[in-house]
């Protein structure tokens, strides 16, 4: 997972390795929990906290192999966002992905997309930017999904075996998308595992910790 290109064949039409999700009932806010995290997540992150947003190999769960995080910021985060020309680049601090998959297998992952903005609103555009361009010529294969992991604002879809989140917590946009999911390790757990990661590395401590 070396450029922001790896979904569009693979899922709903994205170029975009940062791209997004479709939506349910509309975008949705958080339910209040974390509020105190979510709040710090407001802030702007710096390299090192999007770096331990990313999951890590260390956090995989149990059968599940996880590639090393890929991680990019400044000048080479832009010219990444401007390469792929897929939602709004205004404020892209850094951005950062990787991957799970279980243990034997390639067809059973789930890839975690994390992007940094250096304010709420870009954060808000961002988002709404990764929402169009995923619904485009796509609105009559994706099927409404509900997931609440507790971020600031939700968009989801069900493409088949294939659902996919996109989640805003603060200055952070992260997209969790998913193929052939167990029940044990579905959307659901994962999206909040993404959204605990961003709220905790808001607070300077290391998610792994």
């Amino acid at each position: 997972m070396k450029t922001l290109r790896t979904m569009r064949g693979a899922t709903v039409g994205l170029t975009l390795v940062l791209a997004l999700a479709g939506c349910s009932d509309g975008s949705t806010g958080g339910d209040g929990a974390g509020a105190g995290d979510s709040r710090a997540a407001d802030a702007p992150f710096n390299p090192s906290q999007l770096a331990q947003a990313v999951p890590s190999k260390l956090a995989a769960p149990k059968g599940w192999n996880a590639r090393s995080p890929f991680v990019r910021d400044g000048s080479e985060a832009q010219k990444l966002c401007e390469q792929a020309a897929r939602f709004s680049c205004a404020g892209l601090t850094s951005v950062g992905n990787n991957r799970y998959s279980v243990d034997g297998t390639s067809e059973i992952f789930v890839d975690f997309e994390v992007i940094a903005y250096d304010s709420v609103d870009n954060a808000k555009v961002g988002m709404k930017s990764l929402v169009a361009d995923v619904r485009e010529g796509k609105s009559d294969e994706l099927e409404p999904l509900t997931v609440d992991a507790g971020a600031d604002e939700t968009d989801a879809y069900a493409d088949g075996n294939r659902p996919g989140v996109v989640l805003r917590v603060g200055t952070v946009v992260a997209f969790v998308f998913g193929d052939s999911l167990p029940d044990d390790h579905d959307l659901q757990s994962f999206a909040e595992f993404q959204v605990q990661r961003i709220r905790t590395a808001a607070t300077g401590k290391n998610p792994d910790a």
